[in-house]
């Protein structure tokens, strides 16, 4: 399935115009973020709003059966705790983009903003250090006759400004019974667990089990329970202190191939080299074409089959920011 990367917050409080575009081609945010009565970003300080951890779904990491992820995804318990966040400041749908990175093949992906009526920022926040994190919800009305939350998303702030965000949180039902589900769980430790489901012919595809921790820095980065080599059908390099370290090598979909440039492929799926430091990339990143194979029958990639096609395209990072990325002619 393709992994739908980040696009953009823009406009209005420069909400990630300068840091996002799926971290991308600028730099950090230098505009103050201020709430309005108009729907901008509204980052409460209340005190009396921070969440007491650990918060979410606890045992995302213990099913063993289609059943117990079944009930998982259906207490009632977790999700009027998700409910019970106070989403009340709206934000008009025309002063955002929201960032997508799924793990699942979704509709409405190029233009996700144009299928969604309802945006909400939570008053409910988190403190971690100098950093404050916020939960924002999009509620679906397209699909379904009642709005529902059907994606949150954590943002990290610093200072009333927006650092980084990622998804958390999905409950996606398309066509023909097949759905999409995340959960989430962030322990007392602010390790934030993400976790995919897919319900298709299958009947279930269970995504890895991805964790996340926050850098001193305020952005999102993955975090490894055990140091040295790690290695899935995604990714590979070294681990060191819970983070990536030296160089990885990543086989993933990638939003930014134009499939009409580049024509003779089939898919989007880039071999990357690429280079960490305590977490974050550094230096130059290479952008090769992933070539490999597929089985007939199932669509799966075959691993083994997998080598470097011809260099796509280069993004050079400094000190954990995009600060260029270029397409050979």
């Amino acid at each position: 399935m393709y992994k739908i990367n980040i696009i953009c917050f823009t406009t209005l409080f420069s909400f990630f115009s300068s840091y996002c575009n799926a971290q991308t081609e600028n730099k950090a945010i230098d505009t103050e973020v201020h709430s309005t009565d108009k729907g901008a970003l509204f980052f409460n300080k209340n005190k009396t709003d921070r969440i007491t951890l650990p918060f979410g779904y606890s045992n995302i990491s213990k099913q063993g059966s289609i059943d117990a992820i079944l009930s998982t995804i259906q207490n009632e318990k977790k999700l009027k705790e998700l409910h019970a966040l106070n989403f009340e400041k709206v934000i008009k749908k025309d002063l955002i983009s929201l960032p997508e990175e799924y793990d699942v093949f979704l509709p409405f992906s190029e233009n996700v903003n144009d299928k969604y009526d309802i945006i909400k920022i939570a008053s409910n926040f988190l403190s971690y250090g100098a950093h404050s994190l916020y939960f924002v919800a999009v509620y679906n009305t397209v699909r379904y006759a009642e709005p529902f939350i059907e994606k949150v998303y954590l943002i990290s702030t610093k200072d009333s400004k927006p650092i980084d965000m990622k998804r958390i949180y999905l409950h996606h039902e398309g066509e023909m019974g097949f759905a999409h589900y995340t959960l989430f769980n962030i322990a007392e430790n602010y390790i934030i667990s993400i976790q995919d489901y897919e319900f298709s012919e299958a009947p279930l595809t269970l995504r890895p089990l991805h964790k996340y921790q926050i850098l001193p820095s305020g952005k999102f980065s993955r975090y490894y329970d055990n140091d040295g080599f790690y290695k899935n059908d995604e990714e590979q390099g070294m681990v060191k202190n819970h983070q990536k370290d030296g160089k990885w090598m990543e086989f993933k979909s990638n939003r930014h191939i134009d499939l009409q440039r580049y024509s003779e492929f089939t898919d989007p799926y880039t071999y990357l080299e690429a280079e960490y430091k305590n977490g974050s990339p550094v230096g130059t990143r290479k952008f090769y074409k992933l070539l490999q194979k597929y089985n007939e029958e199932t669509g799966e990639p075959i691993l083994n089959t997998r080598k470097k096609g011809r260099l796509i395209y280069t993004e050079i990072y400094k000190e954990g920011i995009l600060e260029k990325r270029e397409f050979p002619l």
